[in-house]
């Protein structure tokens, strides 16, 4: 076990330089900015999942058609088969999600088994990791975050979070059943509770988002409920720290409503899709958590991405089909 001086000293001094270095003070609430966001464009799409949104150059998106195919959304809001070559295109198996890293994209695939699939900006397959380790009955993978030598995904169907080494697919999985993965409190829709077929409150399911800082130190997650919690992404992939360790680096973050997705943008900005009230909310470096803008239309929203120059993207469900929202930031 590493000592815990040594730890303290090495909290001390990332708290002097690291924007993430200490928690937000959670009890400030959410209010509205002074300057607001304005929804410049509402889309409808077709054949598109509403749980994958990432961008790709600066006026396009990239998501997953309804059989997880990779597909390509431009700055008309009009969609088109990833990569446009169809030899290339054949090549990439069927994804459940969909990250960037760089200039390159990463996607997980279950079936025949599960694997990482390495893609180029153009959409060609670069290389297939194969996960050492088959999912456990019950995984649900529904996130994925890649940074160096790792790829870090969210189980909700096991409540975990998931390391896998691109070296050799190694796969962990870590924080079983933890609080921080495990959703404890109602999801909150326009207001109202659901109930399940017992009657008592839908959680919305567990761990479900994922994001990374740009210096992949700090992995932020979080259940559809929330809150956002926070750790150490050396905590999960340095052998030489323990489980109890690893518990002890957990910090719950930010409070948050219910939400259909989250982003942190390259100025390590967070974004969130607010389906409790319907809204974009913001969390910066400044600590000041905000309400860009309100919508009915955002109370069905899910992924979101900082889609280019001062612009958010959200997919939402309108009258139970896919669209997009192009939101102008202040």
């Amino acid at each position: 076990m590493k000592s815990w001086l040594l730890r303290s000293v090495s909290v001390v001094l990332l708290g002097t330089s690291c924007l993430f270095a200490s928690p937000a003070l959670a009890d400030h609430p959410w209010k509205d900015a002074v300057q607001t966001a304005t929804i410049t464009a509402d889309a409808s799409l077709q054949n598109v999942q509403l749980t994958t949104l990432m961008r790709h150059d600066s006026a396009s998106v990239m998501g997953l058609d309804l059989n997880g195919r990779p597909v390509f959304i431009d700055s008309t809001n009009q969609t088109h088969p990833f990569p446009a070559d169809e030899a290339e295109r054949a090549k990439i198996p069927s994804l459940s999600v969909l990250t960037g890293q760089g200039t390159a994209l990463w996607g997980l695939t279950t079936s025949p088994k599960a694997a990482l699939v390495q893609l180029s900006a153009e959409g060609k397959l670069l290389q297939t990791v194969s996960l050492q380790k088959p999912l456990a009955a019950g995984s649900h993978l529904t996130a994925i975050q890649v940074h160096g030598n790792y790829a870090y995904l969210t189980d909700e169907g096991r409540a975990a979070l998931v390391v896998v080494s691109l070296q050799d697919g190694r796969t962990q999985s870590l924080l079983p059943y933890d609080p921080s993965v495990t959703g404890r409190r109602p999801l909150i829709r326009n207001g109202r509770i659901n109930n399940g077929p017992d009657n008592h409150p839908l959680t919305g399911g567990n761990v479900r988002f994922l994001a990374l800082d740009t210096k992949g130190q700090w992995l932020f997650y979080m259940p559809a409920c929330g809150p956002l919690y926070r750790i150490d992404s050396a905590l999960l992939t340095d052998p030489a720290f323990t489980p109890v360790e690893q518990l002890d680096g957990i910090v719950e973050w930010r409070d948050t409503p219910s939400l259909g997705g989250i982003t942190l943008s390259p100025d390590n900005v967070f974004y969130m899709s607010d389906i409790t009230d319907g809204a974009l909310l913001k969390f910066g470096s400044e600590r000041n958590p905000l309400i860009l803008v309100r919508d009915v239309r955002l109370i069905n929203a899910g992924a979101l991405t900082v889609s280019g120059d001062h612009e958010v993207s959200v997919l939402t469900s309108e009258d139970g089909k896919p669209h997009i929202l192009r939101i102008a930031l202040p």
